[in-house]
């Protein structure tokens, strides 16, 4: 493997590995705001763990609800934001590696809240998951095929930024030099 190939692997995982990292400290400040505005006491903020805990806190059915769905809602937001900033013309490879590993990263995780009501019995154990947990108390009222609808309008929303800024398309296929060096990389299976 030559040097440019070596450069764009190493590239390649550091801005996924930094987009990751990201994406982990969005989720859990999401959670953060919600949990804070509620007045609860904040005693942990893991990101290696990806885990906020808390104490007390004065929580509605609202906040309880929004506590679970901001997890997403931030950095979903943060990357719409992110997407309609981008600037296509930079050509630096971490740049356009990490906002696409990104994008990716914020948009697939609205397929979690757009599937998962398909499954969802009511009244469910919703240990440990976000889009269970936001069921729990909002299944007992509407129907979780809501979810997935809203879920559906903010992945295609999500999808149509990413598209608009035309970064995708370009980097992967329409651009013949980045076409004809990814198509040069073989990895050992």
């Amino acid at each position: 493997m030559n040097n440019k190939k070596i450069k764009f692997i190493a590239t390649l995982f550091l801005s996924a590995l930094a987009a990751v990292v990201l994406y982990i400290i969005l989720h859990e400040t999401g959670h953060t705001i919600v949990v804070l505005s509620a007045g609860a006491k904040l005693t942990e903020f893991s990101i290696l763990r990806a885990h906020v805990h808390y104490e007390g806190g004065d929580f509605t059915n609202f906040s309880d609800l929004w506590n679970h769905a901001n997890g997403m809602f931030l950095p979903f937001v943060v990357c719409l934001v992110y997407g309609l900033l981008y600037n296509r013309n930079l050509k630096n490879t971490f740049y356009r590696l990490f906002s696409a590993v990104f994008s990716v990263i914020c948009f697939i995780q609205t397929l979690t809240w757009i599937v998962i009501p398909f499954f969802y019995e009511p009244g469910t154990d919703p240990r440990g998951e976000d889009v269970k947990k936001f069921l729990y108390n909002f299944a007992q009222s509407h129907s979780p095929m809501l979810v997935t609808a809203g879920a559906a309008v903010l992945f295609v929303i999500g999808i149509a930024v990413m598209l608009r800024k035309g970064d995708y398309p370009q980097f992967y296929g329409r651009n013949q030099r980045s076409e004809k060096f990814l198509t040069g990389i073989q990895f050992p299976l």
